[in-house]
Parts: structure tokens; sequence; C-alpha cells
């Protein structure tokens, strides 16, 4: 069985209207792969109905996809999706019913995404309502949470007859599953790194053995995945591609930072040395150089004004420059104002150098930051 917590299509509270497009296409992209790889359920997590409710339910239409939600109604207090689903796996009935968190800040922030169209019922009664109509169909319920482990612990030990809770929203990874009552609880960390294995015993002792396996680069490619996301930078390319066929290519533009190389000459040669001064090249190489993901921190001030955007792509503006780390210098260009970040902050870097892509960033941080000193 194959199960996923929520914010699977999406990573983002808001996104750019010239990113929408591609944002779908990757989430439909996303939804043909979990079919191909047999994804039994997914719970909605607040940052998928980002997309929109229309756009969830198309991928439901297009792809059969599972959605499960029990708690998330509309206008009229009717389930959006459906509450729960029932797969035999060896000759056993397992029903997996999904939930999302009810918390004041969770409910505001679907409530702002959908503007009021989607609500959120009370994730226990919900739950309850569920295992008491699976009560007597099935042999073992999961339920998929997206509200953190603390409410998981709540769920398990208050809301009888659950084996097994999948949780997510908070990011964490259990190496064993935590046993609350007799029901175990597990979560698989975050952005696909991990692909949680619990194996189940049947036979009526429920022992269990969980195994938490990284997905790092020892990890063989399936052809016909990376074959779906082939197609997918293919499309992206296509969609955003036109605006720079008649530019030069990325190492022959004119960069911003030629604004600042007359005072800042020293500084500028010796950020021609560092590897922001490639970071735009290493999407081009691995063809990620139209994924807003990635250029976001790729380029100069992504999708802010006067910076990178997707439908303008301009060329002179990729890279980690000097608007990067210091910000939008217009004003000490034109008039000689302070520039706005004099010494960036760890802080700062951590926005790009997140703990999932360089998780010895924080502990290595003065090495790295005497690599850049200027």
């Amino acid at each position: 069985m194959v199960v996923d917590s929520g914010d699977l299509l999406n990573e983002d509270e808001e996104i750019p209207e010239n990113v929408q497009q591609s944002a779908k296409l990757k989430a439909d992209a996303i939804a043909q792969m979990y079919k191909y790889i047999g994804i039994d359920a997914v719970d909605v997590g607040e940052l998928d109905l980002v997309l929109g409710i229309d756009y969830l339910k198309e991928l439901q239409k297009k792809y059969d996809f599972p959605f499960v939600s029990a708690n998330l109604v509309d206008a009229k207090d009717t389930p959006i999706f459906k509450r729960y689903i029932i797969k035999k796996i060896n000759d056993k009935n397992v029903g997996i019913f999904g939930i999302i968190g009810d918390t004041s800040e969770m409910t505001s922030k679907v409530s702002e995404i959908t503007k009021d169209a989607v609500s959120i019922q009370d994730p226990l009664q919900a739950a309850e309502a569920v295992v008491k109509e699976l009560t007597g169909k099935v042999d073992y319920i999961v339920a998929l949470t997206h509200q953190g482990t603390n409410r998981d612990w709540v769920i398990a030990r208050r809301v009888k007859g659950i084996d097994l809770v999948v949780g997510g929203h908070d990011k964490q990874k259990t190496k064993e599953p935590f046993e609350a009552d007799k029901t175990l609880i597990v979560q698989a960390g975050e952005k696909g790194q991990y692909v949680g294995i619990l194996e189940i015993a049947m036979d009526g002792t429920k022992s269990a053995h969980n195994t938490l396996v990284p997905l790092g680069e020892e990890i063989a490619n399936d052809p016909k995945v990376k074959a779906m996301i082939t197609a997918y930078n293919d499309k992206v390319a296509d969609m955003y591609g036109g605006a720079t066929e008649n530019k030069p290519a990325a190492t022959t533009a004119a960069l911003r930072l030629t604004a600042c190389e007359p005072c800042h000459g020293d500084m500028v040669k010796k950020w021609k040395t560092t590897d922001h001064a490639k970071a735009y090249e290493t999407l081009v190489k691995k063809s990620k150089q139209f994924d807003p993901k990635c250029l976001a921190c790729h380029t100069v001030r992504f999708e802010q004004p006067g910076g990178f955007n997707m439908k303008q792509q301009q060329m002179e503006l990729v890279n980690v420059q000097c608007e990067s780390c210091h910000g939008y210098a217009n004003e000490h260009l034109s008039d000689m104002k302070p520039i706005p970040t004099q010494k960036p902050t760890l802080a700062l870097c951590l926005k790009c150098h997140t703990a999932d892509r360089c998780p010895n960033f924080e502990r290595d941080a003065k090495d790295l930051f005497a690599k850049i000193k200027h």
C-alpha cells in the first residue's frame, strides 16, 4: 500500500501569476508519476489547495487520483473529496481516510487560500465518524493526517479503532513507529528525501517494523519516471523558452552586477571566482533552468519588482549576484543611497541553503562565508 499525508503537489503558500501555469504542470507530472508508482491514497494538505479545488478535481478525474479528506468541506458542509477508501491486501480489507488539522493557523490559511470556499470540520469528530462507519467492514484502519505529530498522539488516543497514523505537515522522521494505546504513528520527513516502509504482520499480532530509506543518488532512476521528468522539463522549456530565443547565453549576457563593477571592481572580481557566479549554469546542466523552485535561488530577486521573472527570462539577472544578498540597489545606483543590506546575515543565506539542501550549512557557515568574503 502506498500513501501520502499531503502537500504532495505544491510547497508554496503563494504562487506568482507568472509561474501558476508551470506549477500546475508540475502537479500534473507528480500525479502522473504517483499513479505509475501505484499510489493508493493521498491526504489533502493546505498547500495542495493553493492550486485550486477545481484543478485538484481535474487531476482526480484525469488520473483517477485517490485524494481523501474526511473533514475538508464546501460551503454546504459537503465533503469535497472521498472521506475514505477501502483496499484489499492479502485478503484483508484496509480502510484509509484523511484528515487535516483545525488549528487557528491552519483554518485561517485554508480560508485565505480558498477565499472561504473551503472549511475544516473538527478532525476528531470526522475521524470518529469514519471509524464507526468502517468498523466491521475492514480489518485494519489507517489515518492519513496533516496536522503535526503532537496532534497525531491526540487522535491516536482519543479515537479508538485506528491502527496506524501516517502523519505529515511538521516534517518529522520516525525511525521506529511511536505507539499510543496500540496505535502506531509514523512520518517520513519532507520533499521526498525518504520513503518510509512499514511492514505490519496481519496475523493478529500486528507486529511492525519501520524503515526510512534515503532517496539519494545511489538509488537508480526508474526509466519510465525519468522519461516523465524529461517530458515535464521539455514542456516547461517550451512554455517559457521562447522569450530567450534571441537572447545571448547566460555566460555572455551583460550581468546586472556590471552596474556595481565601476566602484566595486575588486569585489566583482572575487565574486567571479565563486560558485555564486555559476549558479545558473548548474541548472542548465540539469535541465532545470525553467523550474521556478530552482530559479528562486539561482537568479536575482526572483518574481520580485525589478527581478528575474518567468515571462521575460532576463539573462542579465541570472546567478547569485550583488542584489541577491544586498537587496534591490536602484536607489543606491541612482542617488548613492546606502545599499539595503550592508552585511547579509546567516538567516538570509538559509532561505536558499535550507537544511534539506545543505544539511551542514549552519555548522560550516564560518568556512563558507570565508569563500565568498569580499
